[in-house]
């Protein structure tokens, strides 16, 4: 009895919205010969400052048109996909997606250099550091609706680190409780030596308060950045 061999998975992780005749070509090479699914991840890519402050809704917004363009885009070239938007940290987003969808082959579609978003340094390395299956790096232009596949990879000495670094997160927790306790400590202080009342007022409503406000927005920042596997409806 004949057993029908699975389909092959082919993930695309569309930094860029998918164009270019090199993009699907190295798509259809990936996926002929037989029955295959496409599945294309868009990241939610944002500046470093809402990045860290986890405000993603201009980058999901962006995602979700540049994933409504690439699976046009595909369908117009002949290659049947499906999307699904993915996390800010595009890596996050392939981690996600690989642990769901399970691909036989990687497909990563970035900016030309020097339009790249700040989250694709050292990306392409990285992916292919952490997953046992090819992975191939087509740097796109959608606006001039050019593509090519990157044969080497650039060193990327400022990329941005992905991990979840211990050290930096024990220092982000050292830093919230030095702030806290220092604010408090030096209130104290002031009690102490019976300093004038305005004064006293001037530093509660300012400076400790401002400590507090500090404390809080380091926890914040340190248990926001995590991963989010729910944001991929796969």
């Amino acid at each position: 009895m004949d057993t029908a061999a699975p389909a092959r998975r082919l993930l695309v992780i569309a930094n860029e919205t998918c164009a270019g005749n090199e993009l699907f070509e190295a798509m259809r090479e990936r996926t002929d010969g037989g029955d295959a699914e496409v599945l294309v991840v868009a990241p939610a890519l944002t500046s470093r400052l809402r990045y860290w402050l986890s405000d993603e809704d201009a980058g999901i917004e962006a995602a979700g048109r540049r994933l409504e363009a690439s699976l046009e885009r595909c369908a117009a070239a002949g290659v049947t996909a499906r999307g699904a938007l993915g996390d800010a940290d595009p890596l996050q987003a392939l981690d996600d997606a690989v642990r769901t969808f399970a691909p036989d082959e990687i497909i990563i579609a970035t900016h030309p250099e020097g339009r790249s978003n700040w989250l694709e340094r050292g990306l392409v390395a990285q992916a292919r550091e952490r997953v046992a299956v090819p992975v191939t790096h087509v740097v796109v232009d959608a606006a001039a609706q050019e593509a090519h596949v990157v044969g080497r990879e650039r060193e990327e000495p400022g990329a941005p680190a992905r991990e979840r670094h211990t050290s930096r997160d024990l220092a982000l927790l050292g830093l919230a409780a030095v702030l806290a306790i220092a604010g408090s400590l030096i209130s104290l202080v002031f009690y102490a030596v019976d300093a004038p009342e305005p004064l006293i007022w001037i530093w509660v409503l300012i400076f400790d308060l401002g400590f507090k406000v500090a404390a809080v927005a380091a926890f914040w920042i340190l248990f926001q950045r995590r991963p989010r596997a729910d944001r991929l409806d796969l």
